[in-house]
């Protein structure tokens, strides 16, 4: 009897701390394109909207996250107090953005410092895969890249984190 005691203390042990390991984050630092960042500047409009279906990224902060397939699952432009439990409602519940870029329109305008560019196949697998535009001494961004990465220590998800600066 005492036996078992101990093993089931000893695996309720074990599985709390499994359970509580936070995520796994990857990161990859890009640059968005000189042609990218020209053509975006020139467009007018509604540029939260426009970041959001097609990729055109003038403002920043712009977090947009896709889950382990790729699919689109959120997207933020700007900073908002509820993104924690907006985060949470899409993902827990597997919800799908639907007018939503793709990931590979964000990586096929960017690169990486030397000028290479990289693919959704290049990527490492993920649960999720978190994408942040921002610019040096941007405090928003600081805001939300920080908000995101607490939301992520408090989750079992593997991530993989890109970054894409707008400052050329």
């Amino acid at each position: 009897m005492t036996k078992f005691l101990v093993f089931g203390l000893v695996l309720g042990v074990f599985l709390l701390a499994v359970g509580s390991v936070p995520a796994a984050v990857d990161e990859l630092k890009l640059k968005q394109t000189q042609k990218a960042l020209i053509a975006d500047q020139r467009l007018v409009g509604n540029v939260a909207a426009q970041a959001k279906r097609e990729g055109v990224v003038v403002d920043v902060p712009q977090l947009f996250v896709y889950y382990g397939d790729t699919s689109p699952a959120y997207h933020l432009a700007g900073f908002r107090p509820t993104l924690v439990r907006e985060l949470d409602m899409i993902i827990d519940a597997r919800r799908m953005e639907r007018s939503m870029v793709g990931l590979s329109r964000l990586l096929e305008r960017a690169e990486t410092t030397d000028g290479s560019t990289v693919s959704v196949a290049d990527l490492p697998e993920a649960d999720l895969y978190v994408v942040l535009y921002e610019r040096v001494a941007c405090e928003p961004c600081g805001v939300v890249r920080q908000t995101v990465q607490d939301w992520l220590a408090d989750r079992p998800d593997t991530v993989f984190w890109i970054t894409i600066s707008l400052d050329k």
